[in-house]
């Protein structure tokens, strides 16, 4: 008899932890974790991929892209993106350039009065023409151009490659635009695109 005793308060025991047990798990509510949505950000983004509607990061400030211009000439294809931001508008140009990749953000220098004619003398630095040529393109978003087109440009550096200067002439204008511009790292820069999977 005590043995049966025994095995009933070593039963009821059990039974008692089992329900103790259940009603723990019911009492506390489930829930789904919280995910950062922006903690997809790949380490090695693809800039090919960057398009109207995303958002650039750099130096801490947010830049949307309001407009892509796709260019061509002789083969060679690059993008100009303009970034809207809280310090202005700037441009992003992506370049494969014989195998490396050039990311460079360029800001417009009103009123210069510069023409892409032999050296060019700015900010007190000579700059030197490196490449000059006539590009189509094709545009999308808001860019300032019409859809598609040509466009005359030059390209000039110091001589230590820190300064970087560039003229374009949009075919419906007959005056240059000059900007002046900075490599920039991948690293430098977090993008957030607004399509899903791009």
């Amino acid at each position: 008899m005590p043995e049966l005793l025994f095995v009933l308060l070593l039963v009821a025991l059990v039974v008692a932890v089992v329900v103790a047990v259940r009603a723990r798990r019911r009492a506390a509510p489930s829930r789904t974790p919280r995910v950062d949505p922006l903690a997809d950000q790949p380490a090695d983004w693809d800039p090919h991929a960057i398009g109207v509607g995303d958002v650039i990061t750099y130096a801490g400030i947010d830049h949307v892209v309001r407009g892509t211009i796709a260019l061509s000439e002789g083969g060679m294809t690059w993008r100009e993106h303009l970034l809207d931001g809280s310090t202005g508008r700037r441009w992003l140009s992506v370049e494969d350039d014989e195998g490396d990749l050039e990311l460079t953000l360029w800001m417009r220098r009103e009123g210069t009065g510069l023409t892409p004619d032999g050296d060019v003398i700015l900010d007190d630095r000579v700059h030197r023409r490196i490449e000059r040529g006539r590009a189509t393109y094709t545009a999308e978003g808001t860019t300032g151009t019409p859809p598609t087109g040509t466009m005359d440009y030059a390209d000039y550096a110091t001589a230590d490659r820190t300064g970087l200067l560039a003229f374009e002439r949009w075919a419906d204008t007959q005056s240059w635009e000059v900007s002046t511009g900075r490599v920039v790292t991948p690293a430098e820069l977090t993008v957030y695109h607004s399509a899903p999977g791009a």
